[in-house]
């Protein structure tokens, strides 16, 4: 029988992951954003939720999502007036946070999988071109897809599958649109 902790878990994640694919579909950088960063607090849930049922890889899952709504929050906030320099400077020292608090919480090498994508995930977001971030969606989600996989996460597992092909759907819509 299923622990009541990793069947809520689980709800939460397909909870995630329809705020993750509808994300994807909104046409400005603010609507994106603002869905990524309810999706990456539902996930940081699951996650927690995963790791206090035993699966410990999942802690890194966890940390990295919350990194990733601070990280959102501060780049709606700063959308209009930040300059290149600045997305730069954001990118790189949130991907650094992401590599710390990655090695900090790791446990297996599945947690390389996650910081990774979610590096890629910090240098997408990071540009204010909702195609650009699909582009990048496009190499980040088979390493997500895969530590999800190995984490038991469903909600992250299908997430990543169907983000990917949302993303590959939404730019060739903006190609034809």
């Amino acid at each position: 029988m299923a622990q009541p902790t990793g069947v809520i878990a689980q709800i939460f994640g397909i909870l995630a992951f329809v705020a993750s694919v509808s994300s994807f579909q909104f046409r400005t950088y603010r609507r994106m954003m603002t869905v990524q960063t309810i999706c990456a607090g539902l996930f940081l849930i699951h996650f927690y939720l995963l790791a206090r049922s035993g699966q410990q890889d999942a802690m890194t899952g966890a940390a990295l999502n919350g990194v990733c709504m601070i990280r959102n929050v501060l780049l709606i906030l700063t959308e209009k007036t930040r300059t290149r320099k600045m997305t730069l400077i954001l990118a790189v020292t949130f991907s650094v946070i992401v590599v710390i608090i990655g090695i900090r919480t790791w446990h297996s090498w599945a947690s390389l999988l996650f910081i990774a994508a979610m590096v890629l995930n910090t240098a997408a977001f990071s540009i204010p071109d909702p195609d650009k971030v699909r582009t990048v969606i496009l190499f980040a989600a088979p390493l997500a897809c895969a530590y999800d996989a190995l984490t038991g996460s469903v909600g992250g597992t299908v997430n990543e599958a169907v983000s990917f092909f949302s993303a590959l759907i939404a730019l060739r819509r903006g190609k034809k649109g």
